[in-house]
């Protein structure tokens, strides 16, 4: 009796064992914490690509998307916005948002119906919106099943937005897009109607919401390329919420240089800026400071400059040539000490930090 136990029991053993590995299901890897790295990939050809790196063991995973999927994210990777179930990837020249499990990356559907698409942001607990370059306008999805609810005309060029949940207000910086634009438009989120446009320099691209819940908006200004001497420097300024005018404005003195990428420390009480987009350094200056800094902090060319608002690092992409693969560089903030370094994909333009 006993061998025959041990007969059944070593038949099911090699039977257990004899399972070809395909048919064992492995959970789902988990991208978070940590930070994502939006490549935009090659200009007009080529597709962009998403990286994942963990801050705490310094790992770096490329191109998850593709992995995951098994395929291409789409031509020029502009933007990722996660909410707690869905993720938002971005692809301007495709025309096409990817919309994934917010935890395993897998495809849930694609938004195909924009143009050119550029940034998301949630309106609230059902509503996402994009701003759109081609056509100028806001559209507003609903999150159940992902139809088009709403659209308003913001202006020229919208990109980066900003949702303030007490006014129930999205703020939307028309960045000028392939022409000139000057405003901030300011759209009731429920009732999809622009409110207001506030009138700012030109060309606003960028924003951070300090500690006392001001709006700072980076302006890149206006470049004559026929006439040098009528181009206009760009500017940062202050937006009051309640109000939602502007209630302070920093010149620049170079209209030759392109101010962007304004981010803000973990405290968000000191801000910090590239002077110009594709060769200058990293700036910063206090909430309360009534002048630009004129020294930079960190002097080497930062294409993407962003701070996790998590756990407190400055991340700044470096794009080399724009044609072959790009580099990430981790500070410690307010040291600005290099943490890390790695290899990103072709034009590390974006981060999003979960």
């Amino acid at each position: 009796m006993k061998k025959t136990r041990l007969l059944l029991l070593a038949g099911i053993v090699a039977i257990a064992c004899s399972k070809k590995e395909d048919d064992i299901q492995l959970p789902d890897k988990l991208y978070q914490p940590g930070v994502l790295v939006v490549n935009e990939g090659p200009f007009g050809t080529g597709t962009g690509t998403l990286d994942f790196y963990d801050p705490q063991s310094k790992q770096v995973e490329h191109d998850i998307y593709q992995k995951v999927n098994n395929l291409p994210i789409g031509n020029i990777f502009q933007s990722a916005y996660f909410d707690l179930s869905y993720g938002y990837l971005v692809a301007n020249n495709s025309g096409a948002v990817r919309i994934v499990d917010a935890n395993n990356m897998k495809l849930f559907r694609s938004l195909e119906d924009m143009a050119s698409p550029r940034y998301a942001m949630r309106t609230g607990s059902s509503t996402v919106a994009f701003s759109d370059w081609a056509s100028g306008k806001v559209f507003f999805y609903q999150t159940q099943i992902f139809e088009k609810v709403g659209e308003v005309l913001s202006g020229s060029g919208p990109e980066k937005m900003y949702f303030h949940s007490q006014g129930n207000k999205l703020y939307v910086l028309n960045s000028g897009g392939f022409s000139t634009d000057s405003t901030v438009s300011v759209i009731n989120a429920s009732t999809y109607q622009l409110v207001k446009k506030i009138q700012v320099p030109y060309n606003p691209n960028s924003y951070a919401l300090d500690k006392n819940g001001k709006l700072w908006v980076l302006c890149g200004g206006r470049k004559d390329w026929t006439n040098p001497a009528n181009s206009t420097p760009g500017a940062l300024v202050r937006i009051d919420l309640n109000t939602d005018e502007v209630e302070a404005v920093l010149n620049f003195d170079n209209p030759d240089q392109f101010p962007s990428n304004l981010c803000i420390n973990k405290e968000k009480d000191v801000l910090y800026f590239v002077d110009d987009k594709y060769f200058g350094g990293v700036f910063r200056m206090s909430i309360t400071s009534a002048t630009l800094p004129t020294t930079p902090v960190i002097e080497r060319t930062a294409y993407a400059l962003d701070i996790d608002p998590i756990r407190g690092d400055l991340y700044l992409g470096d794009a080399g040539n724009f044609n072959q693969a790009g580099k990430i560089i981790r500070y410690a903030v307010p040291t600005l000490t290099p943490v890390d370094s790695f290899t990103a994909g072709v034009i590390p333009g974006n981060f999003f930090f979960r």
